[in-house]
C-alpha cells in the first residue's frame, strides 16, 4: 500500500478519473518520455525531457526543456520559467493535461501521529484507535472510506467517490451536493470518535484523500 505525504503534486486527469499523480519533493524534476524522468509520459508527443520542474524557496517554477511540440500553462505556451500556482493546468501534448495541486490544497489539520483507523471490510465494522465506531456507518459512508483506504494520501476524484457510494447509479445524476453532504456526515462520524484529528480532506476542486 503506497503512502503519500503532503507534498505539492501533478495529476492527469481522463475525464472524471484521476489516473496518475506524482509527488514533487525534488529540487529538480525533468517531465518527459525517456525512462530516465522523473515523470514519464510514454507518448509519440511527448519530447524525451519535454520540460523541467525547479524548487526556489518555496516556489515551484516549470520550464520548456526544448521539447518540440512546446509546453502550455492554462492555454499560453510557455517560452520562459513560470511559477507554478495551485489548479494550474499544464499541456504538453493534446489530450494529456497534467494539474498542479499545491501542497497546501491538500495539507491536513495537525494530529497525532500512529496507526489510528482500522476497516473490517467482512463485518464492515470501522475502529478507530482500537475502539469500535458504534453504531456503524452507513453501507454508502463505508464504501467510501474503504476506497479512500485504499491508497492513504491518494486524491480520489469526485466521481470515483460517486461510483463507489452509489455504484448502481449513473454517477451523472448524482449532484455535488448530495455527495458534500455525505461527505459531511461521514466526517461528522469520525471527528465524534476523535474529535483532535481530520481523517478526511478535501483536495480542493479534484476529490478527496484519507489522512493516516
Amino acid at each position: 500500500m503506497d503512502t503519500f505525504v503532503n507534498s505539492p503534486m501533478l495529476i492527469r486527469q481522463e475525464g472524471e478519473i484521476i489516473k496518475d499523480q506524482w509527488l514533487l519533493e525534488g529540487e529538480q524534476i525533468a517531465i518527459g518520455r525517456d525512462p530516465g524522468c522523473e515523470i514519464v509520459l510514454p507518448s509519440r508527443w511527448i519530447s524525451r525531457v519535454h520540460a523541467r520542474l525547479r524548487k526556489t524557496g518555496n516556489q515551484l517554477t516549470v520550464e520548456d526543456a526544448g521539447s518540440k511540440n512546446g509546453l502550455f500553462v492554462n492555454g499560453r505556451r510557455i517560452l520562459k520559467p513560470h511559477v507554478l500556482l495551485d489548479g494550474d493546468k499544464l499541456q504538453l501534448a493534446p489530450g494529456l493535461d497534467l494539474i498542479f495541486v499545491d501542497s497546501e490544497a491538500t495539507a491536513p489539520l495537525p494530529g497525532r501521529a500512529g496507526p489510528r483507523l482500522r476497516l473490517d471490510n467482512e463485518s464492515h465494522q470501522v475502529y478507530i484507535k482500537g475502539v469500535i465506531l458504534f453504531p456503524p456507518l452507513s453501507s454508502q459512508q463505508f464504501k467510501i472510506l474503504a476506497t479512500l483506504s485504499e491508497n492513504p494520501g491518494k486524491i480520489y476524484s469526485r466521481y470515483e467517490i460517486i461510483n463507489a457510494a452509489w455504484p448502481q447509479d449513473n454517477p451523472d445524476g448524482v449532484t455535488d451536493d448530495a455527495l458534500d453532504a455525505m461527505m459531511r456526515r461521514l466526517r461528522q462520524r469520525l471527528l465524534q470518535a476523535d474529535p483532535d484529528y481530520e481523517y478526511i480532506v478535501t483536495a480542493r476542486g479534484y476529490g478527496f484523500k484519507l489522512n493516516l
